[in-house]
């Protein structure tokens, strides 16, 4: 549940268009549930070689496996963004991969209800996950245990240790 939420709301409450062509990669029926809560023409695929043919058509990528930057810049629109699950906060080799042709590039992480830490790749082309989250959606999401505007804020922030070690490989 909390980690379907973070994977959905924090993307769609950055992005500042109101009905999104979202594009979700090996999803499920609790991505399909967050995402009803917007507006969203959704197209679901297994793989990133969906993309391989895909050119400027998303506003927004959700995955749940790890997708190239190449297929991300095609696929997006000129200000889309996407999300992918990273190993780890320290994830430094897929932020430095992932981030070659996005403007921003930085993870967010969360704890889950078995209070695992988990960690998303946030990528954009225009926005900046922490600085430019859409008040107009965020504080207006009533559904969700564990997501709201402050968590979608504080999720972007890292110790002082991990800042340094992952800031080499991160765009913010």
């Amino acid at each position: 549940m909390i980690y379907n939420e973070m994977l959905v709301q924090v993307p769609m409450c950055t992005h500042d268009k109101v009905e999104l062509d979202v594009c979700v990669i090996g999803g499920n029926d609790e991505i399909n549930k967050e995402l009803s809560y917007h507006k969203a023409n959704i197209t679901e695929i297994a793989d990133e070689s969906g993309l391989a043919d895909v050119e400027d058509k998303y506003d927004v990528i959700i995955s749940t496996k790890y997708v190239s930057s190449v297929y991300l810049n095609k696929a997006l629109k000129e200000k889309g963004l996407a999300v992918q699950p990273a190993k780890n906060l320290t994830d430094t080799e897929l932020f430095s991969k992932v981030g070659k042709l996005m403007y921003i590039n930085q993870p967010y992480w969360f704890f889950d209800e078995d209070e695992k830490i988990h960690t998303i790749l946030f990528s954009s082309k225009k926005y900046h996950g922490q600085a430019d989250i859409v008040r107009n959606k965020s504080d207006f999401i009533e559904h969700t245990d564990y997501y709201n505007t402050d968590m979608h804020i504080s999720s972007f922030n890292y110790p002082t240790k991990i800042f340094k070690e992952i800031l080499s490989s991160i765009k913010i």
